[in-house]
């Protein structure tokens, strides 16, 4: 299935996201913080990926809170995809 993932590349980008955002790629090490400030911008989120490194570093709660919520934590790579030239990719999944 193909979706059409919004890539965060950093803190300042969450401030951008649209509320219809349900596929979201962090290229960063989202905080908390973050992650949360996100699902709260964004009701209607299904899945956030994460590359394995920062998934790893993810508390039990913080995966745990999003379960409860239906909110896939997907891990994943988007390689060579530049923000300042395009906020979407579209990712097999």
């Amino acid at each position: 299935m193909k979706v059409v993932f919004r890539i965060i590349g950093s803190e300042e980008d969450i401030a951008s996201l649209e509320p219809n955002e349900e596929y979201i790629h962090f290229c960063f090490r989202p905080s908390e913080k973050e992650i949360f400030n996100v699902v709260r911008i964004c009701p209607e989120i299904k899945i956030i990926q994460l590359p394995i490194s920062y998934f790893r570093t993810l508390s039990n709660t913080t995966k745990t809170l999003m379960s409860m919520n239906n909110i896939e934590i997907r891990v994943g790579n988007v390689w060579g995809h530049r923000t300042d030239i395009d906020t979407h990719k579209t990712l097999n999944i």
